[in-house]
């Protein structure tokens, strides 16, 4: 009884750790490269809808540094957006131009509405895909699978 105690606590801390994967995932501005590889990161963890808050997020920030430069009459580098954006996180980075996060629930709801939840892969194996599907046999000594069968 313990060993399954102990199992159960097992998985359900694995799950809970992989469900909030996404939480812990920092940007890495240290080079062009390590920017692009925790990208595709936060792309590969996020859903459609929070990737599209954080792309979103990630331009309103470009823009608002390509503003700040212009008016001190220089060009926004790609090398200071990344050192700005080191280290932060998701939530960090959507509330970036917007504290309160209202811009992030607004646009959040938009992007569900946009993409909606795929279900679950083993959910669309539960009921047959069509309703009359029968499967197909076939005798096997007519076919020409094993050999030449005689009509």
């Amino acid at each position: 009884m313990l060993k399954l105690t102990v199992a159960v606590l097992a998985l359900a801390l694995a799950v809970t750790a992989s469900a909030d994967g996404w939480r812990d995932l920092r940007v890495d501005g240290s080079s062009e490269e390590a920017f692009a590889r925790s990208l595709t990161a936060f792309k590969d963890e996020l859903s459609r809808a929070r990737e599209y808050v954080f792309g979103e997020a990630l331009i309103d920030i470009w823009n608002e540094g390509s503003k700040a430069a212009e008016a001190e009459q220089r060009e926004y580098t790609a090398d200071e957006f990344y050192r700005l954006l080191d280290g932060l996180r998701y939530e960090e980075v959507v509330n970036y131009t917007d504290p309160t996060g209202d811009t992030a629930k607004t646009r959040y709801r938009d992007a569900r509405s946009r993409y909606p939840r795929q279900p679950r892969i083993a959910a669309t194996y539960e009921k047959p895909m069509w309703p009359d599907f029968r499967p197909v046999t076939y005798p096997r000594a007519k076919t020409d699978l094993f050999g030449p069968g005689v009509p």
